[in-house]
Parts: structure tokens; C-alpha cells; sequence
């Protein structure tokens, strides 16, 4: 029997005090001011450390840039294959795993048009192995007009998959941090429960694949699953994952809602996946890990970035990522006015970095051992706090600080004089140094390029599969002109939003970390039925997780 306690040991008391994400606080007040005073009292060593800084980010850009550039070729290489008819089917074994091969997809909706959701649904009723899944939404107890949601719902789909059940996620069952983890926590373990009722319940080969009401899947995406599944030695110890675009009506969005989502792609490709960091919004794994997990932490907002120290967790190592070539899509945040827009957008990126401030403390808590924690550690800081925040922001502190320079000039001379310091580096050796950063920026602007072209070749593999009608989300070079200049300010922008929130959730700890969920105003035509909202509140009262094992709620 599966229980349907959500509630994983160590949890209860985990969040006293949490500082685990003080540890951010030395790229915000030590890395990226250094620059802008560093040369009173050393100028060489601030023209140095600008410089690494600068093209540290340039080359870690190329490395990207060649990972997602590799990935691109995959998914065109793989667009049109097969994969049902390449499942081994030689052995009584192989032929009963491929006859009892389900996929379990778990949904979870918040706020979202009705159509938004059914355009989801959609997709995986498309798919090529679409007799294989069980689907499962979630929605929220208090989402308004919630039985109607439901009923709309399965009298469209109830015949479209081998099930397709409609739960609602009880204020009373677990406390928790509100959201997604706890949403996905309960009507995951409801599934598997009501998978066990009817005798169904094979975790040697049953694959489950989280996403979000607004995701559209390729029609060969479970197929691709399913074949890996299948064939790999090791498929009960990696997670999946599909490159995720935001061309969802993404050309209408403002330039730094572009930019952010062509760069979130670009990064999942040649940094999240490739270096195992962690998972992000639509992702699959098997349910044998899924249980060996413990399924999903009510305690923490981030439910894919940190589902992949679950695993870790469980099988005591660092957690293969591996792609699955096939894209997905995700609606960007969104707006129905610019101000909403931009509110939407700085509330979100403040969301996802607090969240990763939470799961790093996450990772100070748990006992792996010290190879894997330093390890993944590493990969983590250097993504979270110095890829996505300090970078950007150190080397507009150094540009800063030589449109100062003549300004400071006098006093770092004075200082020199007083204190025996280095004197200011010469008027040559100062232009040498900002043509040195300018080209780093140049170099890095040709990066950025490379990714509005990975974008265009992206969009013409959703037209190819069938994913977006043909010039659904086309744009015109003036857009992509005005869009590419504007990617390093809209990086700087991203970059100081995570600082801030870097520092407020040091000061407020676990008070701030919660998950509000992404408005879709600017997603769906026509006006919604309800708004699918989180619960605000959740109760640690009422019936015992024992007795929801018995009676779950099933809408």
C-alpha cells in the first residue's frame, strides 16, 4: 500500500530559522560591488578581477552556446523518428514491459483560462501513445467554480486516454508551503492510490512526467519516453527532461519577457541538463524513484529544481539528467496591461530565486555525502548565484566604476600618496583595459545572437511538428534587431531582481518563500471561468493522513 502521508521524516521542524542561503549573500555584498571600489586601494587588481569577471561570463556563454547549438541538431536529427516500433520486444520479459508500459502525467492548475488548460490537454490527446497515459490534473480545493472546471473536463476527455481523473487538492490534508510542491505532493500519491485500486500499479514500467496547465508536448514526446524508458540500463535513477521554449504568444510579450525566455531556453540546454543541475517545469522519471523519493516535499515552493535533490537524496548520488528531443512548451508570465506585464515578470524572477535560495539550504540539510554535496554544490552556486546573478551585475559595476574614473582619479592618488597604495594605472593602461571589457561584450552580444537563431530554428520545429500553426510566432527583423540589442539590459534586469531577492530572503527567511502562481491573463483569448487559485492558508488540522489514504477527494 502506498501511503498518503506527505509528510517526509526530518521535515516537520526543518524551517526554525533558515540560513543554509546566507551563503548568496557573498556574490551580493562581496563579488559584485567589488569593482566599484576595489581600486582606491588596489587599481591593478580592480582591472584584473573586472577582466576575469567579464570574460568568465563570455566563456561560460560559449560553452552554452555549443551545448544548445548540439541539442538543436539532436531535435531536427530526431524530429520525424519512431520510437514505438524501436522497443525490444525479443524476451517474455521485453514483451510483457512494452504491453504494461503506462505514463502517468500529473497536471496542476492554479489560475488558468480554461482554455490555456484545454490547450494542454490537447497536446497530450495528440499524442501517438496516447492509449498508454494517465492523466491526472490537480486543482485546488478553493478554486472558484472548481466542480464546473472538472465536469467540462472529463465529459471532453474521459475517453481519450487509458484514465483521466480530475482531483482537487483539500486545504486540511498537510502543512506545508503553499503551491505547486504541496498540489503535486498530494495528487501524485492520490494517483498512484487510485492506480493500486484497480490493480495497475507497476513501478516497472510506469513512467511519470510533472507539468503545468499551460504546457504543450510534442505528439512523439511519451512515444521518445517510453523507448528510453524501455532501453536504458539505468532508467530507474535518471529524470527527463525536454528543452522548454516560451513561444506562446511570445512575440506579443515586452522585450525583456522575450529575452529572459529565449535565454531560460539557451540555459537549460547548455547548463541545466548537460552539468545535472536540476529540472525545470515539465519533467519526467519513473515511478519507482518517485517513490523511493518519497514523491514531492510539501515544504518547499520549487518543485523541479528541487525534486532533483529529492532524488539525489534517495539514491545517495548525483542524479543524471538526460534530454528527451523533443520540445515542449511553456506560457511565459504575462499580463493583460504593460504594467501588469512588467509586475508579473519582476514578481516571478524574484519568485524563482527564492526558491533556489530555499533549496540550496535544502541541500545543507540533508545528508549526502561529502564528494556529492561539494560536487553539486558547486554547480548549483555557480549557476544560481553567479551565472544568473553576480556576472551581469559585476561587470556593470566595472563599467560603472571607469565612467567614475576621472572623478576617483584625485582620490586613489591622495590615498597612494598617504597610505603607500598603488598609484592610478595610466591613462593608456586604463583604455587598454575598457577596450579589453568592451570587446568582452561584444563577444558576448555575438553569444546572444546565436541564441535568437537557436530561437527562429526552434520555432520552425514547432511549425514542423505541428505544435504552433505555420507563422504563429513569427517576427520581423526589426523586432529581432530591437529584441537582440536589448538582451544584455534585460539580463541586467533579471540579474537585480535576483539580487534583491537574494537579499530579502536572507533577511526574512522562510516568510517569503511561498508560490504564487504566474499570471496567464495574456495567455488565452476569451474570458476564463474561474481563476485556479493557490491556498492561501493550509491547515494542519482536521483527518489524519491515514484516514485521506482511505477517502482522498476525487471531484
Amino acid at each position: 500500500m502506498i501511503s498518503m502521508s506527505n509528510v517526509s521524516p526530518g521535515t516537520r521542524n526543518e524551517f526554525v530559522i533558515m540560513r543554509g542561503n546566507l551563503f548568496f549573500l557573498i556574490f551580493a555584498f562581496v563579488l559584485v560591488p567589488l569593482p566599484l571600489w576595489i581600486d582606491i586601494f588596489c587599481p591593478i587588481f580592480a582591472a584584473v578581477y573586472w577582466l576575469f569577471v567579464l570574460w568568465l561570463g563570455a566563456f561560460l556563454l560559449s560553452v552554452c552556446a555549443w551545448h544548445a547549438v548540439s541539442a538543436h541538431c539532436l531535435m531536427h536529427q530526431v524530429a520525424d523518428s519512431m520510437w514505438e516500433d524501436q522497443i525490444p520486444r525479443g524476451t517474455e520479459e521485453e514483451r510483457s514491459l512494452a504491453d504494461r508500459l503506462q505514463h502517468l502525467v500529473m497536471m496542476c492548475g492554479y489560475k488558468e483560462p480554461m482554455e490555456v488548460i484545454c490547450q494542454s490537454v490537447e497536446s497530450l490527446a495528440a499524442q501517438t501513445v496516447a492509449h498508454r497515459l494517465v492523466v491526472v490534473i490537480g486543482l485546488e480545493e478553493g478554486t472558484p467554480d472548481v466542480q464546473e472546471k472538472a465536469q467540462r473536463l472529463k465529459e471532453r476527455y474521459d475517453l481519450a486516454f487509458q484514465r483521466f481523473h480530475v482531483m482537487k487538492h483539500p486545504k486540511q490534508w498537510a502543512k506545508g508551503v503553499r503551491g505547486k510542491c504541496s498540489n503535486a505532493n498530494y495528487t501524485m500519491r492520490a494517483a498512484v492510490s487510485r492506480l493500486e485500486d484497480y490493480g495497475e500499479l507497476h513501478l516497472d514500467c510506469t513512467t511519470c512526467t510533472s507539468c503545468d496547465s499551460d504546457s504543450i508536448f510534442a505528439p512523439r514526446y511519451f512515444e521518445n519516453l517510453g523507448y528510453q524508458f524501455l532501453t536504458s540500463p539505468k532508467a530507474k535513477e535518471v529524470v527527463w527532461q525536454a528543452p522548454v521554449y516560451y513561444n506562446h504568444y511570445l512575440y506579443e510579450r515586452p522585450f525583456y519577457v522575450r529575452d529572459i525566455g529565449i535565454m531560460r531556453t539557451a540555459y537549460m540546454l547548455g547548463f541545466l541538463i548537460p552539468f545535472n543541475i536540476n529540472t525545470m517545469s515539465i519533467f519526467s522519471f519513473s515511478l519507482d524513484l518517485c517513490v523511493k523519493g518519497e514523491f514531492f516535499h510539501a515544504h518547499y515552493q520549487m518543485d523541479d529544481i528541487h525534486y532533483t535533490q529529492t532524488c539525489m537524496q534517495a539514491l545517495q548520488k548525483r542524479v543524471e539528467i538526460r534530454m528527451i528531443p523533443m520540445p515542449v512548451i511553456s506560457g511565459p508570465t504575462s499580463g493583460s496591461s504593460h504594467c501588469k506585464e512588467y509586475k508579473e515578470w519582476f514578481h516571478q524572477t524574484k519568485r524563482w530565486t527564492i526558491g533556489a535560495c530555499q533549496v540550496f539550504h535544502y541541500l545543507t540539510k540533508r545528508r549526502y555525502g561529502c564528494g556529492l554535496a561539494l560536487s553539486y554544490s558547486a554547480c548549483f552556486v555557480m549557476y544560481y548565484g553567479l551565472i544568473l546573478c553576480s556576472l551581469t551585475l559585476t561587470g556593470l559595476a566595472g563599467f560603472i566604476n571607469y565612467a567614475l574614473a576621472d572623478v576617483k582619479h584625485d582620490t586613489i592618488l591622495n590615498m597612494a600618496k598617504e597610505h603607500t597604495h598603488q598609484y592610478p594605472l595610466s591613462e593608456e593602461l586604463n583604455r587598454a583595459v575598457l577596450m579589453a571589457g568592451i570587446f568582452s561584450l561584444v563577444w558576448t552580444y555575438l553569444i546572444f545572437a546565436i541564441f535568437l537563431y537557436l530561437d527562429r530554428k526552434g520555432i520552425q520545429l514547432l511549425y514542423h511538428l505541428n505544435m504552433k500553426p505555420q507563422g504563429a510566432e513569427d517576427t520581423t527583423f526589426c523586432q529581432d534587431f530591437k529584441d537582440w540589442i536589448l538582451m544584455w539590459p534585460s539580463l541586467v534586469m533579471y540579474s537585480f531582481v535576483s539580487y534583491l531577492a537574494i537579499v530579502k530572503v536572507a533577511l526574512y527567511g522562510q516568510k517569503v518563500c511561498g508560490h504564487d502562481p504566474s499570471s496567464k491573463e495574456g495567455l488565452g483569448s476569451g474570458q476564463a471561468m474561474g481563476e485556479l487559485l493557490s491556498t492561501s492558508e493550509v491547515s494542519g488540522e482536521g483527518d489524519s493522513d491515514e484516514d485521506e489514504a482511505e477517502g482522498y477527494s476525487r471531484i
